[in-house]
């Protein structure tokens, strides 16, 4: 079972695991070797066709929570440090 962060689990990890097992029982010489490749193949195309179904990409999550935290530390400074502006300099109240 493959516990990364990133990386969605596939029900399809453990079937390639057992193929893979038993190709190295076999030699590269032997017809059934022949025979766990071809199945192989066939989880791996299936595998592949299964990412292609992801909604968001975990670098655009990435991005997103990079630019929310840098939008909150700006706010933050801000809302402790006042930020005079001189343009308030050149509006004349009303007598």
């Amino acid at each position: 079972m493959n516990l990364r962060f990133w990386k969605k689990v596939s029900v399809l990890d453990e079937p390639i695991d057992r193929v893979l097992t038993e190709m190295n029982t076999y030699g590269p010489d032997s017809p059934e070797f022949e025979k766990q490749l071809r199945y192989l193949e066939r989880l791996h195309d299936v595998k592949a066709g299964e990412r292609q179904h992801h909604r968001v990409s975990p670098d655009t999550i990435a991005l997103v929570v990079g630019n929310l935290v840098g939008i909150l530390i700006i706010v933050a400074y801000e809302q402790k440090h006042v930020m005079t502006s001189k343009a308030m300099g050149y509006i004349k109240p009303k007598a």
